[in-house]
């Protein structure tokens, strides 16, 4: 039977996200956003090695990614982006817009003539993405601009994508904050949404915009709750962000006590589960 596995990947701090599609025939395609590595830590990168490696994954001559996505140009989201991209190579590369030169490095890659990435552009919402097997990729933010990002914030530029497999829908946020959620609902719905990550870790505004939780309010309530902590130094999830899920029973996962992250989705049920490996 087909299944769609979404791993949060417990990198101590920041995101890293592996996506796999396993069709009938049990042939498998990949997805990644973003990723969290530096120089003393590869948490990421070891993961994905040894996931692929357990699979049987080819990277050498081929791509073993269908599209890596950078939700936005934060540290915690691209630091050893290069590395995975130039290792195990990829179909499609999408990111945010933005002005900072900070991430020259990275863009300078993916022009090179030897960069492991087929195409690579910025995100744009009047265009869909490929399918990724028989799952549909929409992105519901940010809105593209022709010259820069939307927004100077960096979080505000978070890609927001939706993943629906089998009438199932699955919605990964990156950093977006909450100031912004009432402009992103206004373009979806949410009947079929089962898992939702938090956004920004957790953070307070990532969920409040004073006293108002627009993504909370919108979503369902029996829908599953990912969070990707960052504990250090942030301290997110924020204790008030618990307490409101908590108050309201929402159900919720989180790296930092339930360790990587999985959530399968097949016949239409998702499945959550948790794993040291």
């Amino acid at each position: 039977m087909a299944k769609l596995t979404v791993i949060f990947i417990d990198v101590g701090w920041g995101d890293s996200i592996l996506i796999e599609y396993e069709n009938v025939q049990g042939q498998r395609i990949y997805g990644l956003v973003d990723s969290n590595d530096f120089t003393e830590s590869l948490s990421s990168y070891t993961f994905i090695k040894q996931h692929f490696e357990q699979k049987k994954v080819s990277y050498k001559n081929t791509p073993a990614f269908e599209f890596v996505l950078l939700t936005h140009w934060h540290s915690d989201h691209y630091s050893g982006l290069k590395r995975i991209i130039r290792k195990f190579g990829t179909n499609y590369f999408w990111y945010p817009k933005s002005w900072d030169d900070d991430m020259a490095v990275l863009r300078k890659y993916a022009n090179s003539n030897n960069a492991r990435i087929k195409t690579h552009e910025a995100v744009n919402l009047d265009k869909t993405p490929p399918k990724f097997g028989d799952v549909d990729l929409k992105f519901h933010w940010p809105p593209y601009t022709q010259q820069g990002p939307c927004d100077n914030n960096p979080n505000n530029t978070s890609v927001v994508l939706e993943l629906k497999y089998s009438e199932v829908r699955l919605v990964l946020t990156g950093d977006c904050q909450a100031e912004k959620w009432n402009q992103i609902i206004q373009n979806t719905t949410k009947s079929k949404i089962k898992v939702f990550q938090v956004p920004h870790h957790g953070a307070k505004n990532g969920m409040f915009r004073g006293t108002k939780t627009p993504w909370l309010d919108f979503i369902g309530k029996r829908t599953k709750i990912a969070m990707s902590s960052h504990i250090h130094p942030h301290k997110h999830p924020h204790h008030k962000v618990i307490s409101e899920l908590d108050n309201r029973k929402r159900p919720y996962f989180r790296t930092d006590e339930d360790y990587h992250l999985i959530f399968e989705v097949e016949n239409k049920k998702v499945s959550p589960k948790w794993s040291h490996f």
